[in-house]
């Protein structure tokens, strides 16, 4: 990996954080000067040790979205997002997306089992679509008539949908419960993640804490309720800058036992972005800060008492850590052994971790195993991200692990046109 950048480089990075459009220009120049002054064009598309299973039809595009759910059930149903406009550009609210269920077991990776159409999305979540056992999977759509965000549950054997609810997901805990957010609010702060069915919200609406936050919806009857609103977040451990900020909440992640769950609290002092990682009680009950030293970027559950991050140290420095739920400390993962690839996007089953970066000097983007007991590290593969998809078209790999631990899914663009591949994993003694 000596094309990633250097700590150096990324420090740099950090400072300029202070000044986004400053940044965002430096970076964009910078990396394409690298690019072509390193030789990046004579780089290899694609590099894995065995061919990766393409999934979904030639003359679309496929993606299955965000890196903390599977795309494979249990039962060995395959779910992806098909896209057969270009998704170079923005996404449109008079387009739909296709969710379409594949028979993995079979591998029949063509020809879909099932094919629903959704009309909101984006490229770096899509539907949220996410199994909710073997069978039922959830995904959001948007009701034309009641002009609002809905999501919806299907079952593959049916062939049917069985259940509908007046909120968006976005995170769940089996048939249980499911947690929601504003994806307006989403839309006039990080399009990325929001959708385009309703406009973004106004900056009077913005400024709004009491109506706003997250809630939850008990998936047996329906019933809503505002769990913790912007305020009640603001609250805790409160800013003398978070009068004059604009917040939102994101990436919710329910904990394996469904009591808890950790969420972003991102707040923007102008331009300026700032995080914090919180924990919560699922009933309401509680609600505190576990981490606040500026930014906390990507997570994952590595169990009940512990949440792996990528985030800032209490001494400054960015980096993998683990947060123990109970105390709030910050231990470095496997001292800090991948800290040198930068941010990535964990995924933890069992002893093993699979993450990625982000393009490097060459525009190549580097898949990564690491055994969390014995700390072994491999490269599973390399892919190239072409300057066409950037932004809020960015394709990153969001690796997952299927259910029995035998395959790693990811998205690439490496051959041209966005891509939901499976990569077999390497036996182990």
């Amino acid at each position: 990996m000596s094309d990633q950048f250097s700590m150096v480089e990324r420090h740099i990075a950090q400072l300029l954080s202070e000044f986004p459009r400053l940044k965002s220009f430096i970076k964009l120049s910078y990396t394409r000067a690298a690019y072509y002054l390193g030789g990046g064009r004579r780089s290899s598309k694609m590099a894995t040790r065995v061919a990766p299973l393409r999934v979904g039809p030639d003359d679309a595009e496929t993606f299955f979205g965000y890196y903390d759910k599977s795309p494979l059930s249990e039962h060995g149903w395959l779910l992806c997002h098909v896209a057969r406009h270009p998704t170079t550009q923005p996404p449109q609210a008079t387009r739909t997306i296709a969710l379409q269920v594949y028979d993995f077991n079979s591998h029949e990776l063509e020809r879909p089992a099932l094919s629903i159409d959704s009309h909101c999305y984006n490229w770096q979540q899509g539907t949220r679509a996410q199994w909710l056992n073997g069978d039922h999977f959830i995904f959001n759509d948007f009701d034309k008539k009641q002009q609002r965000y809905i999501s919806r549950v299907y079952c593959v054997p049916e062939r049917c949908e069985v259940s509908r609810y007046d909120h968006p997901v976005q995170d769940s805990w089996g048939r249980d419960y499911f947690l929601s957010l504003n994806y307006q609010r989403l839309y006039a702060l990080r399009p990325d993640y929001g959708y385009r069915s309703l406009p973004p919200l106004d900056e009077a609406a913005l400024s709004r804490l009491d109506n706003d936050g997250i809630w939850r919806i008990d998936q047996t009857c329906g019933a809503a309720r505002l769990l913790y609103s912007l305020q009640d977040i603001c609250n805790i451990a409160p800013q003398a800058e978070f009068r004059q900020a604009v917040h939102k909440v994101n990436h919710i992640m329910i904990s394996p036992d469904g009591r808890q769950f950790v969420f972003l609290h991102r707040y923007l002092v102008g331009r300026r972005k700032l995080d914090r990682l919180m924990l919560a009680a699922a009933d309401g009950s509680e609600l505190r800060v576990l981490a606040a030293h500026g930014m906390v970027s990507h997570c994952f559950w590595l169990h009940d008492a512990a949440v792996l991050c990528y985030a800032r140290g209490p001494s400054g420095f960015n980096g993998y850590y683990i947060v123990d739920t109970h105390t709030g400390t910050m231990t470095s993962l496997l001292n800090g052994a991948l800290d040198v690839m930068g941010d990535g996007h964990p995924y933890i089953q069992g002893e093993w971790l699979v993450t990625d970066t982000y393009p490097d000097r060459r525009r190549m983007q580097y898949l990564v195993r690491a055994n969390l007991k014995t700390g072994q590290i491999e490269e599973l593969g390399r892919f190239h991200q072409s300057f066409r998809y950037g932004g809020e078209t960015r394709c990153d790999l969001h690796p997952r692990i299927a259910p029995d631990g035998r395959y790693v899914f990811f998205d690439s663009v490496c051959q041209g046109g966005r891509r939901l591949y499976g990569l077999e994993l390497p036996v182990t003694p």
